[in-house]
């Protein structure tokens, strides 16, 4: 009863070789392209198998039912609401549910960069063998019908501009899910890291410590300290620092205000700390981006 496609409703584009070498030509998508792509709903005994891989990352977006993966020796359950995205040149198998099936978008990932999503989508929660809950999205799902109706059209080269482009926008749909809810969480769904920088940003004109910083999330230093470093990339006070520099950029742009008073503003009463410590992020100082914006103020 196995069978890989054959389901009621499904969607499977195949793009052509000849289309996709003329992608690997195009600069803008050469690293990241669709070679293939499809929706399966309610696949009832859906299944395939890769005993040596596949040269593409394969994209696996379950909307509704359960499934399951086997990668490297080691299965793993997919509900709905989860995405998965299988490596390069990995054995692999996959199937639905037979009590409750799948239903799920695919996309098959090629280009330089196709291992890179891979790794930026599954590790980051670092548990690489685990779906990823990112919930339901309907900007998601636009975005899917978009790509694929784009490319039923035909493989003219501004067709595969089109539908690859728009390709990275909606990877980031699954790398930074709280930006596609259908809804947009209340502060009380916020994680302490969302919460933190909430109130950094309503902070910009006062002097914040880490210890402020902490207490406004109920969280010791230490902790909050290492979640918000894993959850940023970057240290709390340093994140704090890159948003009044972003408003100080702002400030120099459209205002008229003097250095100090821009400094001030963004709660650093001593301007010279203020200069070096813009100028240490943006590459000048903040006289000189003023010049360079046209606005400079004598």
């Amino acid at each position: 009863m196995r069978k890989s496609r054959g389901f009621e409703g499904e969607l499977i584009i195949e793009i052509p070789k000849v289309a996709t070498s003329h992608c690997e030509q195009l600069p803008l998508i050469s690293q990241l392209f669709i070679s293939r792509m499809g929706y399966y709903p309610k696949a009832l005994h859906h299944y395939y198998q890769r005993p040596n891989g596949i040269s593409q990352a394969i994209l696996l977006y379950c909307t509704d039912g359960q499934g399951w993966i086997e990668l490297n020796g080691n299965t793993s359950r997919m509900h709905a609401g989860e995405v998965f995205i299988l490596p390069v040149d990995v054995p692999h198998s996959y199937g639905a549910d037979p009590q409750n099936p799948w239903s799920i978008y695919w996309i098959h990932i090629h280009g330089t960069h196709c291992g890179a999503v891979t790794t930026t989508v599954m590790e980051r929660d670092g548990q690489p063998f685990k779906a990823i809950q990112v919930g339901f999205s309907d900007e998601r799902n636009a975005l899917f019908t978009h790509i694929a109706r784009t490319l039923l059209k035909g493989y003219s080269a501004s067709n595969l501009l089109q539908a690859n482009l728009a390709l990275p926008y909606y990877l980031s749909s699954f790398i930074g899910p709280e930006h596609f809810g259908s809804q947009k969480p209340s502060a009380s769904d916020a994680s302490p890291t969302e919460k933190a920088i909430l109130y950094m940003q309503d902070n910009l004109s006062n002097s914040l410590s880490l210890d402020n910083i902490a207490r406004s999330v109920n969280l010791s230093v230490s902790f909050f300290s290492r979640k918000f470093k894993k959850d940023t990339g970057y240290a709390p006070i340093e994140y704090f620092n890159y948003l009044r520099i972003q408003r100080a950029c702002q400030l120099l742009h459209f205002s008229s205000w003097r250095i100090n008073e821009v400094a001030s503003a963004i709660g650093i009463d001593d301007p010279f700390y203020f200069s070096r410590l813009f100028k240490q992020q943006m590459g000048l100082s903040p006289a000189h981006y003023r010049k360079n914006k046209g606005i400079e103020r004598q």
